[in-house]
Formats: structure tokens, sequence, C-alpha cells
């Protein structure tokens, strides 16, 4: 058996190769916040978690490492990473989670309320949706020439969908932040021809044109909206930015942030720090009124944000997950690594072990670890050191000559 490990720009591409297939483990670190799923659903400790605080002030570095000489290659963390950083292939054969024993299962649908505006996708943080347009007015050659007309927009009515932004080039739009793409709509009446096309492309009515309208009949759709469920992470985003109620997501993993509120203003620096803003995935956390804040509409309580914080004031308590299941022999087996992402456990690589490596189809020989030599001179000075360190008054010290 020959196991490898190449890196190609962002991915860590693991193979595993033997006489009775090629496996293939490939980890996009680019994708990956350090939520430490992965470490938890491991069954033979393959997975360390990095210096996540740091790699959210900017530390160019993975967020995990992968042994590859222990990994069983049975794709374990590619069906159960949160954030789709992993990719799993054997013999050339692509998986998809839901082909796995058992997998995080999220589900995200597009309802009838939807208008096919340019809100979700813009807001994406995966690009899991794609607007495809149909129609934009330029397409259409006829043009109203020489004549006078008004045009205007009822604020009171338009809900800021950019539809007409991405219809006619006589709108422009000022851009917003967050879950609002666009903070406000305007219109260059030079780029305009009063046409009245842009009152049927307004899912609202907010648009009132006095013109000559140029095309007869109802206009046809201007564009469409479309969700690819296996980029998605089911952050439901989409679901709060949406001012039609136009899509649904049933997220994989329900629970609750908590904070230690009584060390906040002493430990948590919110102008040096921001670790736990820069590092989620779905931009959940922000300041507000000076104060620290999440919201857990958009959270998948995937608990990066508990890992770069180096001050240990978040709690990400998960209540519940949501597993998809195809019975094979191992499925159970597999099951157990959601008992340890609820708990934040370890496996202890036991007979769970053996029931990879069975699936595995190979045989793989542990080989103990070479006992270091212990240098007894600079282990006395170590608890030396270690028995000082116990003082609160050194400690106290120590802590005050690096403020």
């Amino acid at each position: 058996m020959e196991r490898t490990v190449e890196v190609e720009g962002n991915e860590f591409v693991f193979q595993q190769k033997s006489e009775v297939e090629v496996r293939k483990l490939i980890y996009d670190y680019k994708k990956c916040a350090g939520c430490g799923i992965c470490i938890y659903a491991c069954p033979v400790n393959a997975i360390e978690l990095q210096p996540v605080h740091d790699i959210a002030l900017g530390l160019e570095m993975p967020p995990i490492m992968i042994d590859h000489t222990k990994c069983v290659f049975c794709g374990i963390c590619f069906a159960f990473c949160p954030l789709n950083a992993f990719r799993f292939i054997i013999d050339d054969f692509e998986f998809k989670k839901d082909m796995t024993p058992a997998y995080l299962r999220g589900e995200i649908k597009k309802l009838e309320n939807c208008v096919n505006c340019a809100i979700c996708y813009r807001i994406c943080p995966t690009n899991a949706i794609e607007r495809k347009i149909k129609l934009k007015r330029e397409d259409i050659p006829v043009r109203n020439e020489g004549i006078k007309g008004s045009i205007r927009i009822d604020e009171e009515k338009c809900k800021l969908c950019g539809t007409c932004v991405e219809f006619c080039q006589a709108f422009k739009a000022i851009e917003g932040e967050g879950l609002k793409p666009f903070e406000k709509i305007l219109i260059d009446e030079s780029k305009c021809d009063y046409c009245e096309l842009c009152e049927d492309v307004c899912p609202n009515k907010a648009i009132e044109v006095e013109g000559k309208r140029i095309v007869e009949g109802e206009m046809p759709d201007v564009a469409e909206v479309f969700i690819d469920s296996d980029r998605c992470i089911f952050c439901a985003r989409c679901v709060k930015a949406c001012p039609y109620d136009g899509v649904e997501v049933k997220k994989p993993i329900s629970g609750r942030i908590l904070l230690y509120e009584g060390l906040l203003d002493e430990k948590c620096d919110l102008t040096g720090c921001k670790a736990c803003i820069a590092i989620c995935p779905t931009e959940a956390w922000s300041i507000d009124e000076g104060k620290l804040g999440v919201d857990e509409a958009i959270c998948i309580f995937c608990g990066a944000c508990k890992n770069a914080c180096h001050q240990n004031l978040i709690v990400v308590r998960r209540e519940k997950i949501d597993v998809g299941r195809n019975e094979t022999p191992w499925t159970e087996g597999w099951m157990k690594a959601v008992e340890r992402i609820m708990h934040e456990k370890v496996a202890e690589v036991s007979e769970e072990t053996e029931e990879i490596k069975t699936e595995t189809k190979i045989k793989i020989e542990l080989v103990p670890a070479k006992k270091p030599e212990i240098d007894e001179k600079l282990l006395r000075k170590l608890e030396e050191i270690e028995k000082r360190l116990k003082s609160p008054k050194i400690r106290r010290s120590i802590e005050f000559s690096q403020t």
C-alpha cells in the first residue's frame, strides 16, 4: 500500500493506493474555517487543529493538518464537514455526501414565492446560488426616440431586490453590505427611453413610467435563480435576506451560542482582535453599538468562532444534528461520529477503528511510536519553571510586564 500527499493550489491531495483500489481525499484549506468537526468525526485521530486565532487574524496556513500515515481514507471527514472543504474519490468516482453510510444532512428549497431577483445569489457565501439572465433591455433593439417622459421609483414599495438594476442600465445601485446587497436604487434618465418595460419587470410594481410601451403583451421572465445544494452550507443567509419568502432552508445542526458576558468587557478586544468575526463563514458575528453579538438565524453552529477566541469567551452548544443514513454494515460505526461531534470528543482508537479498517478492505499495521530519550536535566528545569508559574504573584508580574 502506498500513501502520498501533494499540494495543488489551495488543495491538499491525499492518496492511498493499493492492489484493490485508489482512494483520494482532497482538502481545500481555503474553504475550511477550523471548526474542528472533522477532528471529532475522525475515527483514528488523524486530524489536528492549527492556531485558528492566528489564522483568523491573517496567518496563511491550513486550519487543520491531516496525518496521512494515520488516515484510513474512510471519508467520514468528507461526509460531516459543514463547509464542504473535502472531496472523496475512489477509483476516479467522486462521491456525494448522500452516498456515504452516514452524513450531515441539510436541505434548501426554492419556493413558488421566488421572483428570481438579484438578492440571494449576491449574499451567498459559497456561490451555491446562481442567477441566469434570460433577457436584458439591451437585447431588445427597438427604442423610443425623441419622446419626453418621466420615471420614478416608489421607495415605499421598492424592496431593493435589484431586478431592475440587472435588467436595464438606466438603473444604478448603491451597494449595501451584509444581507443587504443594495442600499439604494438610482435612475440615470440619460440612458432611459421610457419604454415602460421596467414596470413589468419590477416584482413590486414600484416603478412608474410615463412614456411609450415598445412591446405588446406580457414580458417573459428576465432571469431565473438556480440552487446547487452540493455547494450550499445551509446557513440560511438567503432565507433572512429574501423579502419574498422565496427560499426554505433546514440546517443540519441546530443549537445555541453562549457568551461569557461577565468577562467580555474585561477580556474581549473588539478593537484589535475580532477573530470570531473574521473566521465566521456565514458572517453571523458583528459589533452593534459597541457590543459583540451573533445572529443565530444565519449561524451553522460549526464552532470556528469558539476555536478562534483565544480568551475562551464563546460556547457553541449543539443541540441536534440531522443525519442522513444509508444502511451498510458499518453505518452504526459512522453514527458514533455524530455523538463525538455533539459532545466534542475525539475518538478512542479501538474496535471502531477496526470497523473502519475492515471497510477499507486494506490491512493496516499500526507501528508503536519509538519512545523518545528524556533529558533529565532539562526535565528538572521545566518542573521548576512550572512550580514557579503556579504562584499568582509571579503570574501577575508576567502579565503586567506584557501590557
